[in-house]
C-alpha cells in the first residue's frame, strides 16, 4: 500500500520550483532581501521590550494571581502604602536589601561592628536623587505606617547598651513599648549563651528597606532611588563589615545584563559557525568547493532573524530575554538545513544543466526540509499556549522564525546555490570567479593546488603529469563514502543491531531512572545572575543565614464570617492550628492572629458570648485603637456601615525553607489546609504569583506542552513520509531523546524551571532533524532490502545530520565555561540533544527502521525488459544468465548490489523482433503524455555513451544503473520502473 498522497505531490511540485529557481535565480535573492529590510527597519523604531519579572515568570492565570485580583479590587483596595507594614502588601513593591557580615570577626554585634553597621544605615538614609525638580531621600519615599518610615526593627535597636548587656534574645525580642518582634528574622548565623535565648554572638544582619509604589509617580522614583542606592552601596568602603546589596531592581538589571551578553556571542558564535561550514564544504577542486555558499547559509539563517524581530516589532510583540536563546536555535536549524541542500546538489550529475540539477537537488531535499521546519513551527506554536509569559514570547519568535528560515531557504539559499551551479558550470574559481582549468590539465603544480577545478571528458593536454585519472562525475565527500562503504554496513550487522539494541535499553533504563529524580522549580531568582554577580553573592549569604524564619504566609478570609460564632472560631483555630504543628510552619508564637488577641482581650474584659453587634464594635472602639494592637487595622476589612467583616487576614511563618522542593510542599499544603476548611478561605503570600506557582506549574506545562509538540510532530510525519511505520519511528525517536535529556538534567543537577524549559523546547526542535532527516532518507532509498535502505539513509543524510550536530555544538560551545547559569544551562541541554539526537539519527534509529519497518518491495518482484534489439550481445547474455548489467563496466572489480538485478522474463512478453526504430518511437509518444518518462529520456540523453544500443535499452540503463538512478528520488525510480515495465508491456503485447 502506497502513502504517498501527499508526499509524491510535494516531490512534483519541488520539482518545478528547483526547475525554475535554476533558470532565474535573482527574484529569489532579491525579494528575501527586501524584505527584510523592510521588515527589519521596525527594530530600531517600535520593537518593544518586557523587563518585568513578575509578568515574564508568573504563569498566567494561576490560582494566586486570581485570588489577588480579589483582592486588590474588591477587598483590600484602600490600604495604602502610606499606612501599611509590610507584611501587608499585596505585591512585592520596590525594597532595598543589605546583608552585612564582620571581616575580621565571627561576631557582628560588637560595639565596633555595630557602630560600622550605625554608618552604613546613616548612608542608605542620606542617598539623594533628583528628578522632576525635586530631591527625594529615603524618608520622602519610605514605606508609611503610623505616619513614620517603616524601618527594620533591627534599626530601632542600634542602642549600643542592649549589646553590651547582651539581653537581647532570639528569635523573639520585645521592644520598649512591649510589641513583640522576630529577631531571627534579622539577625543569622546565632550562637546563644548558656543554653538560654540571649544572644551571645550573630555572624550576620539583615537590613530592609521599603518604599512606596502606589502610583506611577512613586514607581518612577523608586526605581531611580534604587539605582542610586545600589551604585553607592557598590563603592561604600568598610575595614569592617562585608556588604551585600540587593533591590528590587536587580531582577530587572541581570536580565539587561543577559541580553546584553547574548547580543555579543551571537557574533562570536557566528564567526564559530561559519568557519566550520566553510571548512565543511571545502574541497581540493576549486570550483566544487563552496566556501561563499555556506557563509551565505548562514547568511540565510540571520535574514530570517532579522524579518521575525522586525515583523514582531511592527505587529508590537515585546522582545524579552528568553527569546535571546531563539537565534542560536535558527542558526543551528539553518546550517543543518543548508547542509542538507548541499549533499543534495552534490549528488546530481555535473553534466546536467543548472536548472535540471536544482530540480533534482530541491526534490532530494526540500521535502526532508520540509517535514523537519513544519514540525518544529507547529511544536512551537503548541508550546504558545504555556501559562508562562517568557515562554510564550519565546514559543512565538521560534515558530514565526523557523517558518522564515524555512521560507529564505527554498527560495534565497536555493538561488543562491543555482548561482553557484551557473559558476561551476563555467568552471569558474570559487573565490575569485575567473574561468580555470581542470586539475588534468592543470599546466603546473601550483596551479593544480590554487586554482584548478572542474570536470573535464576530453583531456587538453593528455601528455602533462597531473592527468592521472579523469575527474569522477561523483561529489561523494570523504564522509559520505565512509558512512556507506564502512561505517553503514558496520551498524546494520546482525551482532552491532543487538549490541545497539541492548545499549538502547541501558541508556533508556538511565534515563527513566533520571527523570524520577529530576528537581523542580531551581533558585531561579539567583540563577538568572552570573555567578559573580552581586544579587548571586547577596541570595548565597541569604540562604545561609536567613532561611529558617521565612516567609510570613497569610491566610484570608475572603468573604463574611461569622467571627462571633464560637464554632466559626473553633474552625478557624483548627485551620491556624495545623498550619502550625506541620514541618513547614513555626508553632503558635511566631503566628500573628488577630482573632487571637482580641478573644484573650474579651477574656480580660470579661465579655463570654457576645452577640455581632458586641463583638464588632468592642473590636472598632476599643481594640483596633491601642497602640499595641492597631497593626491590625489594615488586616481587618469592614463593610461601608462598618457592622460587618467582609475580609480578615492571619498570618503563619514559614520553616527552614531552605529549597525548591520545600517551596513548592509548603505552599501545596497550606493551600491543601485551607481548601479542605468549611470555611471561604485562601493562602497567600505577594510573591506567591511569580515565586510560588511556578514551581506548581512548571511540570503540568511541561508535560502537556511537550506532549501536544510530540503528537503535531508524529502528524506531520504520518503525512509527510510515506510509510506509518516510520513516521511512528520519528515519533518515538524524538519521545526518547527527550526522555534522555531530561533523564540526564537531573544527572547533571539541572532543575526544571522556565529556563530549563525553554531549552527543551529547543531540544524538542533539534531532536526532531536528526530523526525525520534519517527516517525520510530510508523510505525515499531506491533499494528493496532494508538492510540496504538502512546504509543508503546513512549515506545520503548521514554527513550533513553531522555536520548539523558538530555546527550546532560548536554555537554552544563557547558558553562551556561561563559564570552564568542561564547559559550554562543552555549549554548542556543543547550538548545533551545533540549527543543523545545524533546518537539516534546515526545509531539507533538506523537499526529500528532495519528491524521494524517490512521490505517496501518484494524482492521476487518481476521486472519486465522492454525489447533491446539484437544489436548488444552483452546485454543478451545478461538476459539468459537471469540478470540485468545495467550498463556496468566490466573492466571493473564485482559490483556491489543491486547493480546485478535479478529478473524473471514473463511469457510473451518480451518480443523477439523488434525494431529499435518502433521502440524508439513509442517511447517518444508515451514521454509526451509521462513526465517520468521524459525525465528519463532527457538522462538518457545526456548520459548514455552507447550510440549502438537501442534507445530503450539506454532508457532502461538509465532506469536500472544505481550510477545513474541516484540523480533521481527512489520513488521516482519505482514510479518510473513501474511505468515502464506497464508501458513495455503493453507494446510487447501490441506487436
Amino acid at each position: 500500500m502506497k502513502f504517498d498522497c501527499v508526499e509524491k505531490p510535494l516531490r512534483v511540485l519541488f520539482l518545478s520550483h528547483g526547475k525554475l529557481v535554476g533558470k532565474h535565480p535573482a527574484p529569489f535573492i532579491i525579494i528575501p532581501i527586501l524584505l527584510t529590510v523592510i521588515l527589519a527597519t521596525g527594530i530600531f523604531t517600535f520593537l518593544t521590550t518586557e523587563k518585568d519579572p513578575e509578568v515574564l515568570i508568573a504563569p498566567e492565570g494561576s490560582q494566586s494571581l486570581r485570588n489577588r485580583v480579589i483582592l486588590e479590587e474588591d477587598l483590600y483596595s484602600e490600604v495604602v502604602d502610606e499606612n501599611m507594614l509590610p507584611r501587608h502588601q499585596l505585591r512585592i513593591g520596590r525594597w532595598v536589601f543589605l546583608i552585612v557580615t564582620p571581616k575580621t570577626d565571627d561576631n557582628i554585634l560588637t560595639i565596633p561592628n555595630m557602630e560600622e553597621v550605625s554608618r552604613l544605615h546613616t548612608t542608605v538614609m542620606n542617598v539623594t536623587i533628583q528628578m522632576d525638580g525635586g530631591y527625594y531621600r529615603y524618608e520622602d519615599l519610605c514605606l508609611m505606617w503610623n505616619e513614620e518610615c517603616h524601618e527594620n526593627d533591627f534599626v530601632n535597636l542600634f542602642d549600643t547598651g542592649i549589646f553590651e548587656n547582651a539581653s537581647l534574645t532570639y528569635p523573639l525580642a520585645t521592644k520598649s513599648n512591649g510589641e513583640i518582634f522576630l529577631t531571627g528574622a534579622f539577625i543569622g548565623g546565632v550562637t546563644l549563651s548558656n543554653d538560654t535565648d540571649v544572644i551571645e554572638k550573630a555572624e550576620a544582619l539583615v537590613l530592609t528597606y521599603n518604599l512606596r509604589s502606589d502610583t506611577e509617580e512613586e514607581e518612577g522614583i523608586g526605581l531611580k532611588w534604587e539605582g542610586e542606592f545600589l551604585y553607592q552601596m557598590k563603592h561604600f568602603i568598610s575595614d569592617k563589615l562585608n556588604v551585600y546589596r540587593l533591590a528590587s531592581i536587580s531582577f530587572t538589571e541581570e536580565l539587561d545584563a543577559s541580553s546584553a551578553i547574548t547580543l555579543d556571542l551571537i557574533t562570536i558564535v557566528g564567526l564559530i559557525v561559519v568557519t566550520f561550514c566553510v571548512l565543511s564544504t571545502a574541497m581540493l577542486d576549486w570550483i566544487r568547493t563552496k566556501p561563499i555558499l555556506a557563509t551565505l547559509g548562514l547568511l540565510t539563517a540571520g535574514l530570517a532573524l532579522g524579518s521575525t524581530l522586525g515583523l514582531f516589532a511592527f505587529i508590537g510583540i515585546p522582545y524579552t530575554n528568553t527569546a535571546g536563546a531563539m537565534p542560536f536555535l535558527i542558526i543551528g536549524i539553518g546550517v543543518d538545513d543548508m547542509f542538507i541542500m548541499i549533499s543534495a546538489w552534490r549528488q546530481t550529475s555535473v553534466h546536467k544543466s543548472v536548472p535540471d540539477r536544482m530540480s533534482q537537488a530541491m526534490e532530494e531535499s526540500a521535502l526532508s526540509i520540509t517535514i523537519t521546519s513544519v514540525t518544529d513551527a507547529l511544536a512551537f506554536g503548541i508550546g504558545c499556549i504555556t501559562d508562562f509569559y517568557s515562554i510564550r514570547l519565546f514559543c512565538i519568535y521560534a515558530c514565526v522564525a523557523v517558518l522564515f528560515c524555512y521560507l529564505y531557504m527554498i527560495t534565497f539559499f536555493a538561488a543562491c546555490v543555482a548561482i553557484t551551479g551557473y559558476r561551476e558550470e563555467q568552471n569558474r574559481h570559487a573565490l575569485t570567479f575567473r574561468k580555470v582549468l581542470p586539475k588534468q590539465d592543470a599546466p603546473s603544480k601550483a596551479y593544480y593546488l590554487f586554482c584548478a577545478g572542474g570536470t573535464s571528458k576530453i583531456s587538453l593536454n593528455k601528455g602533462n603529469r597531473y592527468n592521472q585519472k579523469n575527474t569522477d562525475d561523483s561529489s561523494d565527500s570523504t564522509l559520505m563514502i565512509f558512512f556507506k562503504n564502512y561505517y553503514g554496513p558496520f551498524v546494520t550487522h546482525p551482532f552491532s543491531a543487538f549490541t545497539i539494541v541492548l545499549l538502547f535499553l541501558a541508556y533508556l533504563g538511565v534515563a527513566i531512572w533520571g527523570c524520577i529524580y529530576l528537581e523542580e522549580g531551581g533558585e531561579l531568582k539567583e540563577n538568572i545572575a552570573a555567578d559573580d554577580s552581586y544579587l548571586k553573592l547577596f541570595f548565597t549569604e541569604e540562604k545561609k543565614y536567613f532561611r529558617y524564619y521565612n516567609p510570613d504566609m497569610s491566610v484570608i478570609a475572603k468573604s463574611e464570617i461569622e467571627y462571633w460564632n464560637s464554632n466559626v472560631q473553633r474552625d478557624l483555630e483548627n485551620v491556624m492550628a495545623d498550619l502550625e504543628s506541620s514541618e513547614y510552619f513555626h508553632d503558635s508564637n511566631f503566628s500573628i492572629s488577630w482573632l487571637r488577641h482580641y478573644l484573650q482581650f474579651l477574656v480580660v474584659l470579661q465579655i463570654e458570648k457576645p452577640s455581632k453587634e458586641l463583638f464588632i464594635n468592642t473590636l472598632r472602639e476599643q481594640f483596633l485603637v491601642l497602640p499595641i494592637y492597631n497593626q491590625f487595622v489594615p488586616d481587618i476589612i469592614f463593610d461601608s456601615n462598618n457592622q460587618t467583616i467582609i475580609s480578615s487576614r492571619f498570618y503563619v511563618l514559614g520553616k527552614d525553607l531552605d529549597s525548591t522542593d520545600r517551596e513548592r510542599d509548603m505552599f501545596w499544603y497550606i493551600r491543601g489546609i485551607v481548601a479542605k476548611s468549611e470555611l471561604d478561605l485562601i493562602a497567600y503570600h505577594r510573591a506567591a504569583p511569580w515565586m510560588y506557582e511556578q514551581y506548581i506549574a512548571i511540570r503540568s506545562n511541561t508535560i502537556l506542552t511537550m506532549s501536544l509538540g510530540v503528537a503535531s510532530m508524529f502528524l506531520i510525519s504520518l503525512i509527510l513520509i510515506p510509510h506509518p511505520i516510520c513516521a511512528i519511528t520519528v515519533t518515538l525517536s524524538v519521545v526518547s531523546t527527550l526522555i534522555g535529556i531530561i533523564g540526564n538534567m537531573s544527572h547533571l543537577s539541572i532543575p526544571l524551571d522556565s529556563i530549563s524549559m525553554v531549552t527543551l523546547f529547543i531540544s524538542m526542535g533539534f531532536s526532531v532533524d536528526y530523526s525525520a532527516h534519517i527516517s525520510y532518507a530510508y523510505t525515499a532509498s531506491p533499494y528493496q532490502h532494508r538492510r540496504k535502505r538502512s546504509i543508503h539513509a546513512l549515506y545520503s543524510l548521514g554527513t550533513p545530520t553531522l555536520q548539523g550536530a558538530i555546527s550546532t555544538f560548536l554555537a554552544g560551545v563557547i558558553f562551556i565555561g561561563s559564570n552564568s547559569y542561564v547559559f550554562r544551562t543552555f549549554f548542556w541541554t543543547m550538548f545533551l540533544v545533540i549527543t543523545i539526537g545524533a546518537l539516534h539519527g546515526l545509531v539507533f534509529l538506523p537499526v529500528f527502521l532495519m528491524i521494524l519497518v517490512p521490505n517496501l518491495e518484494k524482492e521476487d518482484k518481476k521486472v519486465l525488459v522492454p525489447n533491446l534489439g539484437k544489436e548488444d550481445k552483452r546485454t543478451s547474455r545478461s538476459i539468459k544468465n537471469g540478470t540485468l548489467n545495467s550498463g556496468f563496466n566490466s573492466r571493473e572489480s564485482t559490483p556491489p548490489p543491486p547493480y546485478n538485478i535479478p529478473f524473471k522474463i514473463s511469457s510473451g512478453i518480451v518480443p523477439q523482433q523488434r525494431s529499435s526504430k518502433a521502440s524508439t518511437s513509442y517511447v517518444d509518444a508515451q514521454r509526451q503524455n509521462d513526465p517520468y518518462l521524459n525525465q528519463i529520456y532527457q538522462n538518457a540523453e545526456i548520459t548514455s555513451t552507447d550510440n549502438t544500443g537501442s534507445y530503450s535499452e539506454r532508457v532502461c540503463n538509465i532506469v536500472y544503473n544505481p550510477n545513474h538512478r541516484r540523480s533521481l528520488h527512489g520513488s521516482t525510480i519505482l514510479d518510473t520502473r513501474r511505468q515502464l515495465d506497464q508501458n513495455w508491456s503493453l507494446s510487447a503485447n501490441s506487436a
